[in-house]
């Protein structure tokens, strides 16, 4: 008998098939309240778009699944956040979390997207934790270009500009 190596995998593409059917359970449409728009891309380390990335979007008791394109561009129809009261007096300013999985990456990664010119992302208890020079790639800046309230939040996995992602173990 010949013992060899098991050839390395990684995780597939399989999530357009699996996790983002038609059913309501994969879906991008937002519940009622105030619509906005997220788009952006998803980037690996050489800053090339991630073709086959899902992103899970949590925000109060909904959540979303959107697939990249073949450019590793996302686009998620979501309802604005609203501030979240943390313990104590502390408040959280409005923010969506989100779930990245990718090909890969034998873990998905959390982050969360902030929205710029919020007056409270300065005091928020989660992203005064981050250090000052990252702060940016948690903050989607406005895309004054659409019609809709819109915001562009780009998600590099890492090197150069590497989203800031969190450990919840």
């Amino acid at each position: 008998m010949n013992a060899s190596l098991t050839p390395a995998q990684t995780v597939g593409p399989f999530f357009h098939d699996c996790l983002l059917r038609g059913d309501g359970l994969a879906s991008d449409v937002a519940g009622e309240g105030e619509r906005i728009c997220l788009r952006g891309f998803v980037y690996d380390g050489d800053g090339v778009g991630v073709p086959d990335a899902m992103l899970e979007c949590w925000q109060a008791d909904r959540f979303t699944r959107v697939g990249t394109d073949a450019r590793g561009a996302y686009t998620l129809n979501i309802i604005s956040p609203n501030s979240v009261r943390a313990s104590g007096s502390l408040t959280q300013a409005p923010h969506v979390s989100l779930a990245i999985f990718a090909r890969g990456l034998l873990n998905h990664l959390f982050t969360r997207v902030y929205f710029a010119d919020n007056a409270l992302n300065a005091r928020d208890p989660v992203l005064l934790r981050v250090p000052a020079n990252r702060r940016q790639t948690l903050i989607a800046m406005r895309d004054a270009d659409q019609s809709e309230p819109a915001f562009r939040f780009d998600i590099v996995l890492q090197g150069n500009g590497e989203t800031v992602f969190f450990d919840f173990k």
